[in-house]
């Protein structure tokens, strides 16, 4: 009797034993799993950034094309600066679709141009307009003019923030969220104006911006700005 039972705990021990056996901790299997998942996704990654460097600027022709050009022709910019615009931007869109600029030119480009203040100027040439048009007296006017060259000339020089921008506009225009457009609101008085004037001389003094005549044309500006962006291919 005392034989059996003794074989019986031995028999239990032995499963017991086997039990414990394969009772494996998970551990060091799904922290295989995760370091195999990393390294394939790191993988992936490499791959579609060689993918997208390689096509860089073809893709970037393709939003000059696509985007930033019918920005321009629709722009109330004078008819003259956006020909002259729209011509500089088609020959740049060549050059980025034959990959002839580096990397970093593209950078810089894409700075200048996706968060310009240039290519939103056409609404501040509507405000000269509407402060010429009004009651305001010959030297509010011809103050209100020196300020927006003043203005154009810190945006020339890239001190002009497309921020800074729609803050002073903040009560005489109005923002299309899809395209980003600025456009003059149809009931623009000269108050309104006049505090546009205000703020706009607040930016200028900011910067410190000299109050010099600025003779440039915004399709002259512009065309410098993408000159500075294209001076260094490194």
């Amino acid at each position: 009797m005392t034989s059996k039972t003794e074989a019986a705990r031995n028999s239990d021990a032995v499963r017991g034993s086997g039990g414990d056996q394969t009772d494996v901790s998970l551990g060091p299997a799904c922290l295989i799993v995760v370091v195999i998942f990393a390294l394939c996704l790191s993988i992936g990654v490499i791959a579609m950034a060689a993918m997208m460097s390689g096509n860089q600027g073809r893709r970037a022709a393709y939003s000059v094309r696509e985007q930033i050009i019918p920005f321009v022709e629709q722009s109330p910019l004078s008819k003259t600066d956006r020909q002259i615009i729209v011509e500089r931007l088609s020959d740049l869109s060549d050059d980025m679709e034959r990959e002839e600029l580096t990397t970093r030119q593209l950078s810089r480009l894409v700075l200048r141009l996706t968060d310009s203040t240039v290519l939103q100027w056409g609404v501040v040439e509507q405000l000269i307009q509407a402060a010429q048009s009004s009651s305001m007296t010959d030297v509010e006017k011809s103050e209100f003019r020196s300020g927006c060259d003043q203005w154009l000339r810190c945006a020339s020089e890239g001190k002009l923030s497309l921020q800074d921008m729609e803050f002073a506009l903040q009560n005489v225009a109005n923002k299309d969220l899809r395209s980003g457009r600025l456009t003059i609101k149809p009931d623009v008085n000269e108050e309104g104006l006049r505090e546009f004037q205000r703020r706009m001389t607040t930016i200028s003094e900011k910067h410190t911006m000299t109050s010099e005549p600025f003779d440039k044309s915004v399709s002259q500006v512009l065309n410098a700005l993408i000159e500075d962006a294209l001076s260094k291919k490194e």
